[in-house]
């Protein structure tokens, strides 16, 4: 399970993602040079054609895969994607995943229009699946993605080869999506004949209006992830933002929830603590990113939980702190394991945090070196 928000203001779009996997999957902060590169790249399953220029990018991407969860790349493109349960996941062919077609367009596009434009092609040409899980290989999903730069972008989601797109601008300044199909008659773009081939592969019948959603959509994996739950607490939040004050903080707050204040729950919490069967998923990474045409930002926790975690600047990589401790989503699993046994402990990381958080958020490059680095060793002691 995923959640994922996008919220525009009038100097900046904002992009924003809690990723949802198995607990004891590593995500790893990571940072690409732009690079040159043959024409093939061997992707999580599959070889595919690529050009030969590769842009910068921040990613964060699950141990075992070449693809990301999210990421934002040097032109100010950034993109997070969630798993959507539809009636044409393919369980039988290793294909691309959803975190691959991320990774390529974050590596191909200076535009939101342009990341469209990479997955949808790739999409078209390669489709989507795989097994998705880290220890769970019968896990199989399709794929919707928020793609954003400083302008507006995108909701793109996708069934099987098929998919729909809505443009995303300042009109309608707040979108939150989860693990589920959204997306109805209000498309504005889709993939070639869409309409047609429904009707020639049996999924629609032509009559009245075409319904992506509907035709597509699988709700018994919705309803049990309690993506609707998600998606609705999250716009709930969003409407309530206020531009007067900091955008950053409040966003972490969204992707802090849980459903009973500070106690796990359920599926609804936007903040996920794996429980077990029925409840598998870890919010194990999350991201804040600030696209505007001046500047970009973007902040990461670099570890699970961000309900205890501390989102910290990404900055240049040659001075990034997440760069420097490369094996710090592991390290800093021990105390998250040790903030789910012992509330008095988690408390007090929590009441620590925010009071560094709240100069992290402005802080330069060199301060924010200074201020993790006593942070990381005071948390030790706690």
């Amino acid at each position: 399970m995923c959640d994922s928000i996008a919220y525009f203001t009038e100097e900046s779009c904002w992009l924003a993602k809690n990723s949802d996997r198995e607990p004891d999957e590593p995500q790893l902060v990571e940072w690409h040079e732009s690079f040159l590169a043959d024409e093939v790249q061997q992707t999580t399953y599959l070889q595919v054609k690529t050009p030969v220029k590769r842009y910068a990018t921040w990613l964060s991407r699950p141990e075992w895969m070449w693809g990301a969860e999210m990421g934002v790349n040097e032109h100010g493109v950034a993109i997070a994607n969630e798993a959507v349960f539809t009636r044409l996941v393919n369980k039988k062919s290793e294909s691309l995943l959803g975190m691959d077609l991320l990774r390529l367009a974050l590596e191909q596009s200076q535009s939101a229009d342009e990341g469209l434009s990479v997955i949808t092609r790739y999409l078209s040409q390669y489709g989507q699946g795989g097994k998705a899980g880290f220890k769970n290989k019968a896990f199989y999903y399709d794929n919707s993605f928020l793609i954003v730069d400083a302008s507006g972008g995108w909701q793109l989601e996708t069934a099987g080869q098929f998919w729909v797109a809505k443009k995303l601008s300042r009109e309608f300044p707040i979108l939150a999506i989860s693990n589920k199909l959204t997306i109805e008659s209000d498309f504005d773009r889709c993939s070639d004949d869409l309409l047609d081939k429904s009707i020639q592969a049996g999924h629609w019948n032509g009559k009245g209006s075409f319904n992506f959603k509907k035709i597509y959509g699988n709700w018994f994996m919705s309803w049990a992830g309690c993506a609707n739950k998600r998606r609705s607490c999250n716009r709930e939040k969003l409407v309530a933002l206020d531009n007067q004050q900091a955008i950053a903080p409040q966003l972490a707050a969204i992707l802090r929830q849980h459903k009973k204040g500070n106690t796990h729950s359920s599926n609804a919490d936007v903040c996920m603590h794996a429980t077990g069967i029925l409840r598998p998923s870890q919010t194990t990474q999350s991201m804040i990113s600030q696209l505007s045409t001046d500047t970009n930002k973007s902040w990461m926790t670099g570890g699970s939980a961000p309900c205890v975690s501390l989102f910290k600047p990404l900055q240049q990589a040659s001075n990034s702190w997440l760069i420097q401790h490369s094996k710090f989503w592991q390290d800093w699993n021990v105390l998250y394991l040790k903030s789910e046994s012992d509330k008095r402990f988690r408390s007090r990381l929590q009441n620590y945090n925010l009071s560094i958080e709240s100069k992290l958020w402005n802080a330069d490059e060199n301060d924010t070196l200074i201020i993790l680095d006593d942070w990381w060793e005071s948390v030790q002691y706690l």
